[in-house]
């Protein structure tokens, strides 16, 4: 190993457990693989995630990532991966969403811009658009789990060569992260368990409750999820009609006739019931 690559990773172990080690490490990565942006966060269980560091710029931008964290995680297919046992790796964002992300109609709400040119089919209202994606997944204890997403504006960045140099990276990136956590986690243990666990799942089950059969739910809530009509009707054992039938029959109890309105709808619900703290 070159002797600026000892020095490199002297600085980033030596920076484990202060302030400084999360724009050490992004520095590291970046010095290895070209990004334009990157955000870390940690997910902790089924609470919303905690910000750990980013390096975007701009008003809009800091806005996006702000509504994010706020609310439209709860979309995200990397918080959704996680919620079923994401294994630490580096994934590239279309690999862990369903099919429809990336056939999803144009819709827009107030707190999500659809876009064709999106990866997964979908922003927060004021993230940077037309951006690849890769995710570097760091478990932890206790159902957390770290995720390090990076952001290029230039198309065909995250190639295979550069997926397999984050692979190479990611013992390091492990360690490292894990150590700097276990150092720092008590600072955040309030807010670690001042929200109540499993209430993502909990708005998903309750969405529609008094207005829809259970059945009309299991297909909406896939609907919300990414899944397209072949995928929930492999997911619930029945035949693509009935899934568009049970769609049809639950915009209708909604009082709604697009996509844009059940999305618009369902984060309202989200956010009238998202606990405080």
């Amino acid at each position: 190993m070159p002797q600026d690559d000892y020095r490199d990773v002297a600085e980033l172990v030596g920076a484990i457990g202060a302030p400084r080690f999360p724009s050490v490490l992004a520095a590291w990565i970046r010095s290895r693989v070209a990004f334009d942006m990157i955000a870390i966060v940690v997910y902790r269980g089924s609470r919303p995630p905690l910000h750990i560091h980013d390096d975007f710029k701009g008003e809009r931008a800091r806005n996006g990532l702000k509504q994010y964290l706020a609310q439209t995680y709860i979309l995200n297919p990397f918080y959704q991966s996680h919620l079923k046992g994401i294994a630490s790796g580096v994934y590239r964002v279309r690999d862990l969403a369903p099919d429809h992300y990336l056939q999803s109609e144009v819709y827009r709400s107030y707190e999500i811009i659809i876009a064709e040119t999106e990866e997964i089919g979908y922003v927060t209202r004021d993230w940077p658009r037309g951006l690849e994606e890769i995710d570097i997944a760091v478990t932890l204890d206790d159902g957390e789990t770290t995720e390090i997403g990076i952001y290029s504006a230039r198309p065909g960045s995250f190639d295979d060569a550069a997926v397999e140099r984050l692979n190479g990276l990611l013992p390091l990136i492990e360690t490292s992260f894990r150590q700097h956590w276990q150092r720092i986690k008590a600072r955040h243990a309030a807010k670690r368990h001042s929200i109540g666990a499993g209430w993502a799942e909990a708005a998903y089950k309750s969405f529609g409750a008094e207005l829809l059969t259970n059945r009309e739910r299991e297909v909406v809530v896939l609907v919300l999820r990414g899944h397209s009509s072949d995928s929930i009707a492999a997911h619930l054992d029945i035949s693509r009609a009935t899934v568009k039938t049970h769609r049809k029959h639950a915009y209708e109890r909604l009082a709604i006739s697009t996509q844009a309105e059940l999305l618009s709808l369902f984060l309202r619900h989200v956010r009238d019931r998202m606990p405080a703290g």
